[in-house]
């Protein structure tokens, strides 16, 4: 600094004006950009160990990509494979054989549309039929109880119900939604189509 001021040739009485300026313009430059953020410095901390934190649990779920694969083509591998075309008649079937096998009388079935998920992180489609039943309150009830324990997870989305007119037995108008798992190796089987016979009588041997 006194080299510094050497050079300048300045009298002494200008280099403790000087002095003084430089330290004040120090003064306020520090107290415009650098002690206002000493307050910065805990919170900067704080969120650095957050960051290290987050980015450890990442690591960790990275690390085990390898195992959620094996767990998912183990539980892919458990459901029944119902191609989409064929999700009415799955359900019809299993709905009127449960309806058999309890004394449900099933009037009605009407099948609605299904409901095809297209989301990539949805494993499963829902296929909704529509049934009206005459039965007795405790068939009913087991009747509902046994549909909710297949693989393919019948339940009940809505239901009306009421007395017959003799007041014996109960009626009552049900959605039925059952939810079957995509398994994309249950797609059909694409055939190539073979090439027509050739006709004996048209082929004429050369002489």
């Amino acid at each position: 600094m006194s080299q510094f001021l050497d050079r300048l040739n300045l009298r002494p009485q200008e280099r403790r004006v000087l002095v003084v300026v430089l330290t004040l313009i120090l003064l306020v430059i520090n107290a415009v950009f650098i002690w206002p953020h000493f307050k910065d410095w805990p919170k900067s901390k704080t969120d650095l160990a957050r960051a290290r934190t987050t980015l450890k649990s990442y690591q960790d779920e990275v690390g085990r990509i390898s195992d959620y694969q094996a767990k998912l083509n183990k539980f892919e591998g458990k459901g029944t494979a119902v191609l989409p075309a064929e999700y009415a008649l799955q359900l019809t079937r299993n709905v009127q054989d449960q309806a058999i096998a309890h004394g449900v009388t099933v009037a009605n079935v009407r099948t609605v549309p299904p409901t095809v998920n297209t989301s990539t992180n949805s494993f499963f489609d829902e296929q909704g039929v529509i049934i009206q039943v005459n039965t007795g309150d405790q068939q009913l009830v087991d009747f509902l109880v046994a549909l909710g324990t297949g693989e393919s997870m019948i339940r009940v989305r809505d239901i009306d119900l009421r007395a017959d007119p003799p007041q014996f037995k109960l009626i009552a108008n049900m959605t039925l939604v059952a939810t079957y798992q995509k398994n994309p190796k249950a797609e059909p089987r694409v055939t190539k189509p073979q090439p027509p016979a050739k006709n004996p009588s048209l082929t004429k041997k050369k002489t």
